[in-house]
């Protein structure tokens, strides 16, 4: 999201305030007939596995030593990982955290479940946060307030559900907290959101508060979201001179590389915090861990930077693995297409919990719909307008409202370097054909709900800080 760029007036207290001391100074039904594609074996008769979904926000896949990055910057996660079946095509619906997240919940793509940027929108950030009167402008649609999700499903096979989120757009007002039993959005009261010791403690105060039921527990770690700023002993692992000479207001990019990657060591730290927790309560070998990011990031690639405005491989390439429980799977790399729509099915196969018709999504082996992404930006954020892809073999087809299409071999040109849109026309046109298509057929997106005023925790938080009298 290109949100932070085009705010000039900065919060009274900052997530760099905060890290100051640290940067600057020291249902019910029967499993035993169910076979899973990957290893098929049975789950374990009698039993069903607790559930943790855990978002890395803004997370590039080509920055995690599972899937093949040189610096360590996440051994917490490579161990899991070692335990998990990765995907190594895992494919975001969208470039920034609503409508993926909203995907993440529903099974469904952008177009379909609504919860988007919108000019006519009835919610902005600023009913989440408070800020300046500029924010009013980002206005958006929430998710629709009639679409399942898959906290909903699994509260009624009788799970307890519950999430601890790092991110302004994972607030209550937004609508992602549907079916949630338990859910913490404290302590996010500015654009940098909520740091990932906070999220790991809320997680294990979560897990204590479900008292030894069936627990499903979603987490959204925000750290390497923009502006990076990891305390000083993980942002000097990859600092290539002395952290104390660089001017962080205007770092370069190979500093800025640096510091994104030390915000994802920072991140892997308390997530492996978590693991050893679940450990110790002996819980890991019964949880199914699934792990994926909502999205990437641009780091200086196309001389651009953050997320949000369009669908390159930074943004929209992401990690996604998933730990069985124990004795089920065994770890494996595979290769298919999977999308955030797919986590939702996936999980309903595993529990004999059948998925709803309306979805988009499906369990990857069986999956037949379009890889697909879409983002559309507000008009005051970009003049390229806004953006589909869809993917086929080894090609991608970007979509653009603008007609500034583009064709490229992923295989061939991973960096998108070379538009064939000319030189392929005829493929290009028939997976344009295809794309919007599809797109324009999905189902619509019902009524978003209403807009919500800010609930008092929010404002008793924001009032502690001065932002609101």
């Amino acid at each position: 999201m290109a949100l932070k760029d085009k705010i000039d007036k900065k919060p009274a207290v900052t997530r760099r305030d905060i890290l100051k001391r640290g940067f600057y100074g020291g249902l019910s039904a029967s499993l035993s007939s169910v076979l899973w594609i990957h290893g098929c074996r049975k789950p374990r008769q009698g039993t069903r596995p607790n559930i943790i979904l855990i978002v890395l926000d803004t997370t590039r896949v080509d920055r995690l030593g599972c899937y093949g990055y040189h610096r360590q910057t996440s051994p917490n996660l490579d161990k899991l990982a070692a335990e998990s079946v990765i995907y190594t095509k895992a494919i975001a619906t969208s470039s920034w955290t609503l409508p993926s997240h909203a995907s993440l919940f529903t099974g469904k793509f952008t177009s379909s479940h609504g919860a988007r940027y919108d000019p006519e929108g009835p919610l902005n950030i600023a009913e989440a946060i408070d800020g300046p009167k500029s924010w009013k402008k980002y206005c958006a649609r929430g998710l629709a307030k009639d679409e399942l999700t898959l906290a909903m499903i699994l509260k009624d096979a009788g799970y307890a559900t519950a999430g601890v989120v790092g991110g302004p757009w994972l607030k209550r007002v937004f609508g992602l907290d549907k079916g949630f039993d338990y859910y913490d959005d404290t302590e996010i009261s500015t654009l940098n959101g909520r740091l990932a010791q906070q999220v790991t403690e809320g997680a294990v105060n979560m897990i204590e508060k479900l008292n030894n039921k069936e627990f499903f527990l979603f987490l959204n770690y925000f750290d390497p979201h923009y502006p990076y700023t990891p305390p000083k002993k993980f942002a000097s692992s990859f600092m290539p001179i002395n952290l104390d000479l660089i001017d962080m207001k205007k770092p370069n990019i190979e500093e800025v590389n640096a510091l994104y990657d030390a915000e994802i060591l920072y991140m892997d730290h308390y997530i492996g915090r978590l693991i050893k927790r679940l450990k110790k309560d002996d819980l890991y070998d019964n949880t199914l861990i699934i792990v994926a990011a909502d999205h990437g990031e641009l780091l200086g690639e196309h001389n651009l930077f953050h997320h949000g405005l369009y669908l390159s491989q930074q943004e929209i390439h992401i990690p996604f693995f998933l730990k069985y429980p124990k004795g089920e799977v065994s770890p494996d790399r595979n290769n298919l297409y999977v999308q955030l729509t797919d986590i939702l099915p996936m999980i309903c196969e595993r529990l004999a919990i059948r998925a709803p018709e309306n979805i988009q999504g499906a369990v990857p082996s069986q999956s037949q719909h379009p890889i697909i992404s879409e983002t559309y930006p507000l008009s005051f954020l970009t003049t390229d307008g806004h953006w589909r892809a869809l993917f086929k073999d080894d090609f991608k087809f970007h979509w653009n409202s603008k007609a500034k299409h583009m064709l490229h071999n992923l295989k061939n040109d991973p960096a998108e370097d070379k538009n064939l849109r000319q030189i392929y026309y005829e493929k290009s046109e028939k997976m344009e054909k295809e794309l919007n298509q599809y797109v324009v057929n999905l189902p619509k997106p019902g009524p978003p709900a209403p807009a919500k005023m800010l609930d008092k925790q929010t404002k008793d938080a924001l009032k502690s800080l001065g932002y609101v009298k």
